[in-house]
């Protein structure tokens, strides 16, 4: 199995899953590129969008609408990052042509037919139940903690440390798509905030409300900039004093750079994955978005910016995470059980 034959990444993004899966998957593929001289092929069902993102990264895609019709080939592993459960024939399939399946921070039962299983450091692991039906327990390896959270590489290579600037940079980033205008909401507190600040907004590739974030920006004037089409992400992150997100992906990215946050979450599961940061004093969460008012939400972004040696702080403890080089790590992982 340690041929050159490729990996197979299953994944998806669009407007609700957003684009931090298929992202993950990508940075994985090119740790196993880079690190190991093996090509990755993604089974991908979503947006448009995002697939390009994928293509231009040089990775080859295959649009699926069923991800159970995989036909298994030439692939030595298949890895997973899905929220929908497969069926039981796919599995059967994968075991019959003797493949090396991995899962990617999975609370579906399709872990269970993992041999490797990787997850950050959140409360809701340790609520999964992880006995097979009809075998005693799960004979898979399981990597868990900060160091198998897998970020791109140019999040590997981000300087941590920071000098604050004044005024204070702001910089707002909801994700690909931002399907609840967290965007617009931020924009409208940040009208009641008083003092100097500006803050720069990356606007992503499934945003469907410009029109409307184009004409707060233009009210807020100087003070607020759009960053359209962000080759690096890196670049924004590292040049901020602190940022304003939505939970995802990009919350461990601000992290890998040093960058304190103020995180919004778009479901009760993203609350609690949130928390795990939140109590390491790298971010602090605000909980589920709906059930933040705007004046709440501009009295909490007055504090967050204003509050400088708490920024200083929480910069400190992003850093002494050391998670910047989990997609390594996994593709260690992936090579080292595809070795004879």
């Amino acid at each position: 199995m340690k041929s050159n034959s490729p990996v197979i990444f299953l994944c998806e993004a669009g407007p609700q899953t957003g684009f931090g899966h298929a992202g993950r998957c990508m940075a994985i593929a090119a740790a196993l590129r880079e690190g190991h001289g093996r090509e990755s092929v993604f089974g991908f069902r979503g947006e448009r969008a995002a697939a390009r993102k994928i293509e231009d990264a040089g990775f080859k895609v295959i649009p699926l609408s069923d991800f159970n019709n995989w036909n298994f080939d030439t692939e030595s592993a298949l890895i997973l990052d899905l929220r929908i459960p497969l069926e039981q024939s796919f599995f059967e399939r994968a075991k019959a042509a003797d493949k090396l399946l991995v899962s990617i921070d999975d609370p579906t039962p399709n872990r269970l037919h993992s041999d490797l299983a990787f997850y950050p450091p959140v409360p809701q692991f340790h609520e999964l139940d992880w006995n097979v039906p009809g075998n005693a327990a799960y004979g898979g390896t399981i990597h868990r903690g900060w160091e198998f959270i897998p970020l791109r590489k140019e999040f590997q290579l981000a300087d941590s440390s920071k000098a604050q600037s004044s005024p204070p940079g702001i910089l707002i980033t909801m994700g690909g798509s931002d399907p609840h205008a967290l965007t617009l909401k931020i924009l409208h507190a940040l009208k009641s905030v008083p003092g100097e600040w500006r803050a720069e907004v990356v606007i992503g590739p499934m945003f469907n409300n410009l029109d409307k974030i184009d004409r707060i920006a233009v009210e807020h004037g100087k003070q607020v900039k759009l960053l359209h089409d962000i080759k690096d992400m890196s670049r924004p992150m590292q040049k901020c004093d602190a940022a304003i997100a939505s939970f995802g992906m990009t919350a461990y990215e601000l992290a890998a750079c040093g960058v304190p946050q103020l995180l919004l979450c778009l479901s009760e599961d993203h609350a609690r994955s949130a928390s795990a940061l939140h109590a390491s004093g790298a971010a602090v969460s605000m909980g589920k978005f709906d059930r933040i008012s705007e004046q709440k939400l501009a009295v909490e972004l007055q504090n967050f910016i204003s509050d400088r040696v708490a920024l200083q702080s929480m910069t400190a403890k992003a850093a002494a995470l050391g998670i910047r080089n989990g997609a390594m790590n996994i593709a260690n992982c992936i090579e080292s059980s595809l070795a004879p």
